[in-house]
């Protein structure tokens, strides 16, 4: 299997090699392992335990401690569908509402503000996250915003990938930084601000 996102990856992929329950059970057994004791206190001895198998299996399938736990990250959220209801805004909206879902809804989004430190220490760490969740999240998002160009409703000459960091932005900041929740037009505000311009305002004052 090629390299991804500069992981050394083994011959055969977790995908490939495990059966659907035992890799369900290993990724299980590390996201129960980081909620109870945390990144530097999880141990692949731990993990293989809670899941019932032994710790050379793990690391034939992953090759430390950083790739697992980036892989079961990214493996337990949602890349979701590419949007494609036929209209620009509400593609972008529908994308942006899974990536909120995501971050606030699940327990691996819940975990990261508290394991980001930890994991960028972790050589492969967000590697491995990014590889499994992120890359394929962005590209289902540049095909929306490719189709958007095609229509007209997004210039020809946009900056992809400032785009997608704008769009998502706001999300990440709420939930790493500020902590506040997310209110419940979020996406829409981000997605009409991006695309017309339409400054965000509160409930109360909004058209």
């Amino acid at each position: 299997m090629p390299e991804r996102a500069g992981i050394q990856m083994h011959e055969k992929s977790p995908k490939a090699d495990t059966g659907p329950r035992r890799r369900e059970s290993i990724l299980a057994a590390t996201l129960e392992q980081l909620g109870e004791r945390g990144y530097r206190d999880l141990t692949m001895e731990g993990v293989a335990a809670r899941a019932g198998v032994h710790k050379a299996t793990l690391y034939r399938w992953w090759a430390s401690k950083g790739h697992l736990v980036g892989w079961a990250l990214g493996a337990s959220l949602s890349t979701g569908p590419i949007p494609d209801t036929g209209d620009t805004r509400e593609d972008l909206v529908s994308w942006l509402n899974v990536t909120i879902a995501n971050y606030t809804s699940t327990a691996a989004g819940s975990a990261l503000p508290g394991l980001l430190n930890d994991l960028a220490r972790e050589p492969g760490t967000l590697e491995a996250f990014r590889a499994v969740f992120l890359h394929e999240r962005r590209a289902n998002c540049t095909r929306v915003i490719h189709r958007g160009i095609a229509r007209g409703d997004i210039p020809a000459d946009v900056d992809i990938e400032l785009f997608m960091d704008v769009l998502a932005g706001p999300v990440f900041y709420r939930q790493l930084v500020t902590g506040s929740p997310p209110p419940h037009n979020l996406a829409e505000q981000i997605v009409d601000l991006l695309l017309s311009g339409r400054i965000p305002r509160t409930d109360s004052t909004s058209d």
